[in-house]
């Protein structure tokens, strides 16, 4: 401890600069154990882990002197952390912690909690700030829960912070607390504070990278206290994603692309004339691995720069079906290209289609994609365990289109690692359907349909093996107005499960799904919005509301459910769904194959109790029918290639133009 306070002293001599915000060792942007006013920036993801031992309970101190050392003795404990800037000025951690004591062979804690802190806005930043939050939303830990309000003002490197928390009982975060944080360095910050508990003191440093295009921030924090001279450990890694891609600051020299090579961009089902000073151009993306909107800026920005005719006519395909079909006028969107400044009725989504039955180049019929892209699943619940149980495996899945909206796909997944709760009749081995050597687990016929009416009108039939030991068909159908901007479902699967009917858990040979949704999508936040109830896949039945949110690749959805299964009873459920995008932006184009990355998915679960009941996860609650081939996944583009969104997400048409 006397070696943290010789640096803070030493640290202080040296040039500063303006401080900045970094986590805490509770996942919120804070101090040590406290929070600050501050919060992470809309679309920032942060992953967070920790090895503090919690002082928890007051039972360990006494009038005349602290305990809290002896508390610590011969215990571990774990903290994970997923910390996200979920809207401007609100930010959401999730945290699992495990505490075990060595000597008494027990655990001292074991705990999911989700916290909330909101800064609010409108205030000066030459005043001050001033923050509110919760720990422990839906919980009953009595040794996190707490309620708290804090304000901070910043004074260039240094910021002060005074709080007030009220805690769920006296063992957790309870009084008046402060703190101070000094920053030397733009990548060095020092800090001290009174937690209405200890004294602490902290050092935290950060290291700024890139990995591809992408930003990262990698952390590391150690903390001691005036209480006990025990060191305790922090590693993070923060990424930052834009919610919009901002403008390239440069103008169009010469044409990134040329008219004469268009059809050299290794897109499909390519057909292109012109007739009556207007160009036609309908295609397929089989360009961009992740993002249909790319390839629509990249078609768009090369006919404008390059054709002679006064208006574009672009026709969008998927399945070789046609999705939308976008008019603008050549001479304005060029405009757009040059300056960035985007008018509302550039791009107007028409009836048009082709006049002219030309010879489609490029056809992908019968050429096969190849999909690669991990399989995680995370159990933090620790109910059974003294760690975090996990499985990781590589899915790689193998597509081919056979006919007009018709894909055949078939996926072989392999298992990689796994704590030994997911092998064969394991604790966990129901969470991936015992998936433990590798084998093909999916091969489904895709047919999809779409009828012209005054609204968009798409359908999916899909039969096979769903899943391992898994079969049947899955029917869905969406109707949505010409923006995109609302949406009305329905889906309905029957399937035969031949492994769960000898499994003590579920009871159920068949799988009847029957769902109706309604969907909006906000352009102010981004985000489809969707309101879900009926028949869920594994038996229960209910409601669910979920907020999806769009941050460049990277989708973060939020799903709050209510659901009554008749041997599980009722529940409340959460989760949180993030998509990272895996493997290259681009496809790699061979002659007789394309590969491309898939997602990277982390799923967390939390079933909201009351005070004092244990928040066991549900695996198998507000379950859908779901794989790479369904309407929301593939048509869509995971529920974002609609005309709303791509309005919204105009500078993307832009840049990937200008930026190619």
């Amino acid at each position: 401890m006397k070696i943290l306070y010789i640096s803070l002293v030493t640290a202080s001599l040296i040039y500063a600069e303006e401080i900045n915000s970094f986590p805490s060792y509770q996942g919120f942007r804070g101090v040590i154990n406290t929070p600050n006013s501050e919060v992470m920036k809309e679309g920032e993801f942060e992953f967070l882990y920790t090895n503090q031992v919690e002082d928890l309970t007051n039972q360990h101190r006494t009038s005349s002197n602290s305990l809290s050392s002896e508390f610590r003795d011969n215990k571990t404990q774990k903290n994970y952390y997923l910390n996200i800037g979920v809207l401007p000025n609100l930010d959401l951690n999730f945290q699992y912690a495990y505490g075990f004591d060595d000597v008494a062979n027990l655990k001292h804690l074991s705990n999911r909690v989700v916290n909330a802190k909101y800064k609010i806005p409108f205030i000066p930043n030459d005043l001050f700030h001033v923050a509110v939050g919760i720990q422990d939303i839906g919980g009953g830990n009595p040794y996190i829960g707490n309620k708290y309000a804090v304000i901070s003002k910043k004074f260039n490197i240094f910021r002060t912070s005074l709080g007030y928390a009220k805690g769920d009982s006296t063992d957790s975060i309870d009084g008046i607390f402060g703190s101070i944080e000094y920053q030397p360095l733009s990548w060095l910050q020092l800090a001290g504070e009174y937690d209405t508990k200890e004294w602490n003191g902290a050092i935290k440093a950060q290291y700024a990278t890139k990995i591809g295009e992408q930003k990262v921030n990698l952390g590391l924090m150690a903390k001691s206290s005036l209480d006990y001279n025990d060191v305790y450990f922090g590693i993070y890694v923060n990424m930052p994603f834009e919610n919009r891609n901002v403008p390239l600051n440069k103008e169009i020299n010469s044409s990134p692309t040329h008219l004469k090579s268009i059809e050299n961009l290794k897109l499909s089902n390519i057909s292109s004339y012109v007739k009556d000073d207007i160009h036609y151009f309908e295609y397929e993306n089989t360009l961009y691995a992740h993002n249909d909107i790319d390839a629509l800026g990249l078609v768009l920005g090369t006919l404008a720069t390059n054709t002679k005719a006064k208006n574009i006519v672009v026709s969008i395909k998927k399945a070789n079906i046609i999705q939308y079909t976008i008019k603008t006028n050549t001479k304005e969107y060029k405009e757009f290209l040059e300056t960035g400044k985007f008018r509302s009725n550039l791009l107007s989504f028409t009836e048009y289609s082709n006049q002219k039955q030309s010879e489609h180049k490029h056809s992908d019929r019968f050429k096969p994609t190849l999909t690669l892209q991990p399989d995680f699943v995370l159990v933090d619940g620790g109910e059974y365990s003294k760690v975090m149980d996990y499985t990781l495996a590589l899915q790689a899945e193998l597509s081919m289109r056979l006919a007009k909206g018709t894909i055949l796909s078939g996926r072989y997944n392999i298992p990689l690692t796994m704590t030994d709760n997911f092998d064969d009749n394991g604790i966990f081995d129901y969470r991936n359907r015992n998936k433990t050597t590798a084998e093909i687990d999916q091969v489904l016929l895709s047919q999809y349909f779409q009828i012209d009416l005054p609204y968009r009108w798409i359908s999916l039939l899909q039969v096979g093996q769903f899943d391992r030991k898994l079969t049947g068909g899955s029917f869905e159908s969406e109707v949505s107005t010409l923006d995109g901007k609302h949406s009305l479902i329905f889906k309905a699967s029957k399937l035969k499960d031949d492994m769960y009917k000898n499994m003590d858990r579920y009871y159920e040979e068949n799988r009847d799904e029957q769902l109706i949704s309604y969907k909006y999508y906000s352009d102010i936040l981004n985000s489809n919005i969707k309101l879900t109830a009926g028949d869920f896949l594994y038996g229960d039945s209910g409601s669910s509301i979920s907020l999806e949110r769009y941050f460049n690749d990277t989708s973060l959805r939020f799903d709050l459910s209510h659901t009554e299964h008749r041997y599980k009873g009722t529940n409340t459920l959460g989760i949180v769904t993030l998509n990272i995008p895996f493997g290259t932006k681009k496809r790699l184009k061979t002659p007789y194959i394309d590969i491309q990355g898939g997602d990277m998915t982390y799923v967390k679960r939390k079933t909201i109790v009351s005070e004092g009941t244990n928040s066991y996860a549900l695996p198998h609650h507000l379950k859908e029918v779901d794989n790479s081939f369904t309407l929301e996944k593939y048509y869509l583009n995971n529920n974002r290639f609609h005309p709303a969104y791509i309005k919204s997400n105009y500078n993307r048409l832009r840049n990937v133009f200008v930026g190619n």
